[in-house]
Order: C-alpha cells, then sequence, then structure tokens
C-alpha cells in the first residue's frame, strides 16, 4: 500500500509538470505581448532579454518577478509643445522615428490557464522626451516656413482684431455721451421704492468726453413730477469693455419735497442697455436715452 501511495503522488506530480505551461515564469515573448498593449502610443518594445528570474510565491501558486533588458524604439518623431499660434500649436522635435531608448523592466507575473498576467512593477529609462507627434492635430513645427507663415498671417489677424477692438469702444464711449431718464422709478431690492406715496426718478445728462472720461449733470426727482428734483455735477468713466460707465455724484442731490437722495461720491453703474445701479444692486433703475 505505500508503495502504490508513492507510485500515485509521482504520477501526478509528472502531470502537473507535463500540463499547461512551464513553471519558469513568462518568457520574452509573454513580456512583448504584454508591452504591445501597456506602452504608449508611438513606442515599440524590441531585442527584449530576460537576466533574472525569481518565484516570489510557491509552486502551487507561482508568482514570478522578472527583470529584463529592452530598447524601446520610436515609431515616430517625438514632439515637445513650445508655442501656441492661434488655436494651432507649435511644437519642436526632440526625438527622431527609429530613436532608440535602452530600459529595464522588472515585472511580476501570475499564470491563468496557458497565459501569465503580467503588472509592471517598473521601467527604467533615460532621457526619454516628448509625445508622439501623432497626439497633436493640426501642429506647426518650429522653425518651418509654415510657421514663418502663421506668424505673419497671425500679426495681420491680431492687428485687425486691434483695430476692431479700438472701434467697438470709441462707439461705445460715443454711445454714452446722452441724455438718460429713467423709464421706471427707482427699486429697492427689487421692489419699487416708495416714501409716503412718492416714487424716485433718475437722470443723467452726459456730455461728450475724450477716452472714456467726460462730465455732465446727475439728477434725481418726483417721478410723478419731474419738476420736483435736486442735481449735481457728475463725471463718468466708460469701462475698456465698453459695457458700462461710472457715473460719480460730485456734490450731494438732496430736495426737501423728496424722499431720496444722493450723496457726493456715489457711484452708479450704468450700462449700455440703459440699467444704472447702486451698490452691487441694492438700488437699481431703468433708464432709456
Amino acid at each position: 500500500m505505500q508503495f502504490s501511495r508513492v507510485t500515485v503522488v509521482a504520477v501526478m506530480s509528472m502531470a502537473l509538470c507535463a500540463c499547461g505551461k512551464s513553471f519558469d515564469g513568462p518568457d520574452e515573448g509573454d513580456l512583448g505581448d504584454f508591452l504591445e498593449m501597456e506602452l504608449d502610443e508611438g513606442i515599440e518594445a524590441e531585442d527584449i532579454e530576460i537576466i533574472a528570474a525569481q518565484n516570489v510565491g510557491d509552486e502551487i501558486e507561482p508568482i514570478y518577478r522578472t527583470r529584463a533588458n529592452l530598447d524601446l524604439v520610436l515609431e515616430e518623431d517625438f514632439v515637445e509643445r513650445v508655442d501656441e499660434i492661434g488655436d494651432r500649436p507649435v511644437v519642436k522635435v526632440v526625438a527622431e522615428e527609429g530613436t532608440e531608448y535602452p530600459a529595464v523592466l522588472f515585472t511580476r507575473s501570475e499564470p491563468i490557464g496557458e497565459d501569465w498576467t503580467v503588472r509592471i512593477e517598473k521601467l527604467q529609462v533615460r532621457n526619454r522626451k516628448g509625445r508622439p507627434l501623432s497626439s497633436f492635430s493640426d501642429y506647426i513645427i518650429e522653425g518651418s516656413d509654415e510657421e514663418k507663415q502663421a506668424l505673419e498671417a497671425q500679426k495681420r489677424e491680431d492687428a485687425e482684431a486691434e483695430k476692431q477692438a479700438a472701434e467697438r469702444l470709441a462707439a461705445a464711449r460715443r454711445g454714452f455721451a446722452a441724455t438718460w431718464t429713467a423709464s421706471q422709478p427707482l427699486k429697492r431690492r427689487g421692489s419699487v421704492y416708495s416714501r409716503r406715496g412718492q416714487q424716485i426718478g433718475v437722470s443723467f445728462d452726459l456730455k461728450p468726453g475724450e477716452d472714456g472720461f467726460g462730465r455732465g449733470t446727475g439728477r434725481v426727482y418726483d417721478f410723478a413730477d419731474p419738476s420736483v428734483f435736486a442735481q449735481s455735477d457728475v463725471t463718468y468713466t466708460v469701462d475698456d469693455s465698453g459695457d458700462f460707465a461710472t457715473v460719480t455724484f460730485l456734490a450731494r442731490a438732496q430736495h426737501d419735497e423728496l424722499g431720496f437722495y444722493v450723496t457726493e461720491g456715489t457711484n452708479f453703474k450704468l450700462t449700455d442697455d440703459g440699467k444704472a445701479d447702486i451698490g452691487n444692486g441694492r438700488w437699481s433703475i431703468a433708464m432709456k436715452k
């Protein structure tokens, strides 16, 4: 009986050794297949040579760590982005197609059926730079004739855009020079302000200025009876965006028969569509030319 048991164990051991992949760990082909899927686009692994392997598991559940030498070969030019012209990237070639980089690969592998699952522990490579040229679209190569032509075209485009912006700003500045009157009564926190049944209007008489700065007159009045009013000299400054002007009262505008007044230094933000407010909208009024 003892002899039979030993025989059975020996036969089973021989069967395990005969089945499936060898327990010597993954070979260069296995690592090559793995790297083909794992490496970045534009890089190929060549001349893979396993120089050390160790089973850090056991015979039942082997786990092989390997160290291999190989060459990483560029399948296309690799570049770095150095500038942009308009929306187009300008790239510099830092490594040409065919450049080889010696590398050392450390892996950990486990068998699954006839194959191996491989994981990279570490890939050591020196001085590899850039990204594949194909990862950029509509690119321009630094130093090329195309770059010179694109720069000249961009200068013309920028000059035209600057001219148009200056014309729009000048038109906006002229647009604020007008008489603005309230189209609706003054509001406080979104509701019409009323004191003793009286509602308030605001108006600006802004004179033409220079470089976005001008002077004029600001007035507060009884919305129902504009003959009851108080006024002050004002200045106005048009923002460089052309979207709004800041109107500043230079003196107190107050009338005994008005339930509202404006103090010296009060700033109204007046937009080009006729909305004016104080204190980020706490007080607001709709105006028209």
